[in-house]
């Protein structure tokens, strides 16, 4: 059973081009791009039999994006024999799709939901290690819609001009998903001291975000002040992960603690270095690899999957209705 990963700008690319992308890391700005190009080229760098394509195939597994899977039921002539792996993202559930890959374990099952985390951006570039435990940039690196008003108000610009620190919001508005961000630079954490990221609502647990800000963080070495969410509370075994705050004045004592205990800060760097492993890219390869040619093509291939993969997914749809509902 043949693997293929399914994106419409394949077309734009011979598979060398393809491959060449992983070195243009604004190319992976956006959900599609990063979770089905990127993916596709670190599996087939690693070896694995993986197949790129922008359109639909007779047969086979299909691992593709929630954004484009009504494109590609659209435009199969037929979607029997094919199994679908459906990136959820930060969308919700494809009633539709076989499998699903969740960016975080609140939903997964690891029956038909399975987590894999996000990948690191690409081509980081660590802190400078001579800046030792100062404390003089503090960023955010994201889309600056997801910023909480409390970043942007005058009293926590009034709380850093006063310890002589500088904010730097390194990001852009969304605009599209063929957008390229040329003037970011979220793979730059050479002058950066302090990541601190809080969505817009802090009531909320995001419980469909990835964690990727704060294994950014660890893979970067550099301490992250995060809000609330369920994919970092997850990851979380102790207090030198990340310091969770939810307003602007517990946010305001982290500083200030980080400053005033620099032992602090370098054992929180220190324990990033070693939790940064887990999230590598190699290890992510691996996930994939074993979700892909170890669980989902051996449960595709028993003899009753076939029958019912054989089936088109608007019929598969129907046929669990009737089960769910008998």
């Amino acid at each position: 059973m043949e693997v293929y990963f399914y994106h419409p700008d394949f077309s734009n690319y011979t598979e060398d081009q393809i491959l060449a992308l992983e070195e243009d890391w604004r190319y992976f700005a956006t959900g599609p791009k990063v979770w089905i190009v990127q993916t596709y080229i670190r599996l087939k760098k690693a070896g694995y039999p993986v197949i790129a394509i922008s359109e639909p195939p007779k047969t086979g597994v299909v691992v593709l994006h929630y954004e484009q899977f009504t494109t590609f039921w659209n435009s199969a002539p037929s979607t029997r024999g094919i199994v679908t792996v459906v990136v959820r993202a930060d969308r919700i559930e494809n009633k539709f799709s076989d499998f699903e890959v969740l960016q975080n374990q609140h939903f997964a099952d690891e029956k038909k939901l399975f987590f894999i985390p996000h990948w690191p951006q690409p081509n980081i570039i660590q802190r400078n290690n001579a800046r030792g435990t100062t404390i003089k940039n503090i960023a955010f690196k994201g889309f600056l819609s997801n910023l909480h008003p409390i970043l942007e108000s005058d009293e926590w610009k009034q709380f850093l001009a006063q310890r002589n620190i500088e904010w730097i919001a390194d990001g852009q508005q969304w605009d599209s998903l063929d957008a390229r961000y040329d003037l970011i630079n979220w793979n730059d954490y050479s002058e950066t001291d302090l990541i601190v990221a809080l969505r817009q609502d802090l009531a909320r647990n995001y419980p469909d975000k990835p964690a990727s800000k704060l294994i950014n963080g660890w893979t970067a070495q550099v301490p992250c002040i995060l809000g609330p969410e369920i994919a970092y509370q997850e990851l979380r075994r102790s207090e030198l992960d990340y310091i969770e705050v939810n307003d602007l004045k517990p946010l305001m004592v982290a500083v200030d603690h980080l400053i005033n205990n620099p032992d602090v800060y370098q054992k929180m760097i220190s324990n990033g270095i070693s939790r940064a492993k887990e999230f590598s890219v190699d290890s992510i390869i691996e996930r994939w690899g074993k979700l892909l040619f170890e669980k989902i093509i051996p449960q595709a291939s028993r003899p009753v999957s076939k029958l019912y993969y054989s089936l088109s997914i608007g019929e598969r749809r129907k046929f669990k209705q009737l089960i769910s509902n008998s």
